[in-house]
């Protein structure tokens, strides 16, 4: 009894530990993010940023087809991870990893060629193919981290990787190297991920055939067809849009994409802590209906706030921070921010679908997108331009509304009843920015954050009416925590 005792103490240390390093990581990926790309921005041009669109989306391409969905059945699974599994997963990737840098080297020249690039940005895509090399050496370590919940590690390799990617651009940027500049970027940000992991998390680093690996090939295929889709979603504005729009409105689309998701950051990063915790709870419904609520619920509060701060405050912003040349995408992130508030509790119910190895319900959901996403884009984008692609992104959310009805009836939650605190504090905090901005007649950087900080008080009291207990259990946790690692840190000393 006490060994079971000790077991779920220490896996409760390692989840507020976890969750807090994740919160912490992406304060300080964002907020190094944000003020590079500051930066950045005064050096770069819209037609920059379509590039480097598009090298995000052979990124995430080739971080979801370079082991097969294998790494997240490796979390996923109950039994230790066997040496000849790891050695096996590296084996797949360095294989997929040649032949994407093959690839982008002989399609480089078609592609830039395609979509009207300036000449310059030739070779930018085959110095990326080539960079990918590094990856298979920082994939193995960041599985093994992420399944024994040791996010603290996990979250320095990504701040790491934020730091080398951010200083390596602006050096490169602030020289005149324009889309090259994040070419270079985005190499150091794989090196210094590779060997950050492998400082914090040794493996045997070994060469094995993958299909002599036990690897669970079919339950892999399963994970990876839903992120397929994912992608070929998300694709769509740099590939497709491409052939119908001009560079510098992809640009602008892409500026107001990345704004409008910035709400869904943190739910999304803080996949690597739910998805094993639920995968541990597979067994135990009452506690794995509980990780559900609970991710709902946290998933409710970061983006009802970070919704309302930006549905008010983002013209204040691009005048007073990102500069008038993004004024015109403002139309676009007013239309796409509703999205975020249907993922909120849609991330929860996908990764619950996850953890009980249930795939399907993920790729299903997927083809639905895309049968409403890509014939509404060829549609509405000749006659309403890129205003018709942000339609097309709205109206793929009613497949998702499906979706969580059904999984409020098969895990028996009330999504309204868990979560309308934060929506009705979202609500309070942007009557409160509102009314703020008609009182001043004239806006500057303070003013905007000190309005910021008045609609996150008001956020925060609205919340402490609503979830009071709950959050008092929060902050109990916490301490608890932070008393039981600060004797063992002065022991140590």
């Amino acid at each position: 009894m006490g060994t079971d005792a000790a077991k779920a103490q220490g896996l409760a240390g390692r989840v507020v530990r976890g969750g807090t390093a994740l919160v912490i990581r992406q304060v300080l990926i964002h907020g190094l993010s944000l003020l590079g790309g500051l930066v950045l921005l005064r050096f770069l041009q819209p037609e920059d940023l379509a590039v480097y669109a598009v090298i995000t989306v052979l990124r995430d391409w080739y971080g979801t087809l370079s082991d097969l969905g294998l790494g997240t059945t490796l979390i996923q699974q109950s039994a230790p991870i066997r040496p000849e599994q790891q050695q096996g997963l590296f084996c797949l990737q360095c294989l997929v990893s040649l032949v994407v840098a093959l690839a982008l080297t002989c399609a480089d020249p078609l592609i830039v060629a395609g979509f009207g690039w300036p000449t310059q940005a030739r070779g930018v895509l085959t110095l990326v193919g080539w960079g990918l090399l590094f990856v298979p050496l920082r994939w193995i370590p960041a599985i093994l981290l992420q399944r024994e919940l040791l996010l603290d590690r996990f979250a320095f390799v990504e701040v790491s990787e934020t730091l080398s990617f951010i200083a390596v651009a602006l050096v490169g940027a602030a020289a005149g190297g324009g889309s090259w500049a994040l070419g270079w970027g985005m190499v150091a940000r794989f090196a210094c991920g590779a060997g950050v992991a492998n400082l914090l998390q040794r493996w045997p680093i070994g060469w094995r055939w993958p299909w002599k690996s036990e690897l669970r090939w079919r339950l892999g295929l399963g994970y990876q067809a839903g992120l397929v889709l994912t992608l070929l979603k998300e694709s769509t504005l740099p590939v497709l849009l491409g052939l119908l729009l001009n560079a510098r409105a992809i640009g602008l689309l892409k500026w107001a994409l990345t704004i409008a998701n910035l709400p869904l950051v943190l739910p999304l990063s803080l996949d690597r802590l739910t998805f094993p915790l639920m995968s541990r709870m597979a067994q135990q419904p009452e506690q794995f209906r509980l990780w559900v609520v609970r991710t709902m619920q946290l998933n409710a509060l970061v983006v009802w706030w970070l919704s309302a701060l930006l549905v008010v405050l983002a013209e204040p912003l691009v005048h007073t921070l990102f500069g008038n040349q993004w004024l015109p995408a403002l139309p676009y992130l007013y239309g796409l921010l509703p999205i975020a508030l249907v993922y909120a509790p849609l991330l929860a119910v996908i990764q619950a679908h996850q953890a009980l190895a249930q795939p399907e319900v993920n790729f299903w959901l997927n083809c639905s997108w895309l049968i409403v996403l890509w014939p509404l884009s060829w549609l509405l984008v000749p006659q309403l331009g890129a205003m018709g692609f942000v339609i097309a992104s709205v109206s793929i959310n009613v497949a998702s509304l499906v979706v969580i009805v059904r999984a409020s009836r098969i895990f028996k939650i009330s999504v309204f009843q868990h979560t309308w605190p934060a929506a009705t504090a979202g609500l309070l905090a942007a009557a409160t920015g509102y009314g703020a901005l008609r009182v001043l007649s004239t806006m500057n950087l303070p003013l905007v954050l000190l309005v910021a900080l008045a609609m996150s008080a008001v956020y925060a009291g609205g919340l402490w009416l609503g979830w009071r207990d709950l959050l008092s259990q929060v902050f109990a946790a916490l301490r608890a925590e932070f008393r039981r690692t600060r004797p063992i840190q002065e022991a140590g000393s």
